[in-house]
């Protein structure tokens, strides 16, 4: 990602779990490059985006933040304490918020 805006001042918009895969020797790799414009998944969005996406533009810290979304959504999905059940209680914290 920092070499793709570095270079040619491209940001993905996109960042999400379904958008990085872990290679088998750990590496991570961001995908969907080709849809890098304004969409976005929800879930993942940085607060300003979310807060204002009709005309604020889109900034490299959206897509950092993003970043910050995927690695907490994901820690907290795979970790399970107890009876409770953090995976599933997780997704649904992800899935039902809406900015409000």
């Amino acid at each position: 990602h920092t070499e793709a805006y570095e270079w040619v001042k491209i940001l993905h918009r996109d960042v999400s779990a379904g958008n990085i895969l872990i290679t088998e020797d750990g590496s991570g790799i961001l995908i969907d490059w080709d849809l890098s414009k304004k969409v976005g998944t929800w879930q993942f969005m940085s607060i300003a985006r979310l807060q204002d996406s009709s005309t604020r533009l889109h900034e490299v810290s959206d897509d950092l933040e993003s970043f910050f979304w995927v690695l907490l959504y994901l820690v907290v999905k795979c970790k399970s304490v107890g009876k409770i059940n953090l995976s599933q209680n997780m997704q649904s914290i992800f899935d039902q918020s809406n900015g409000d």
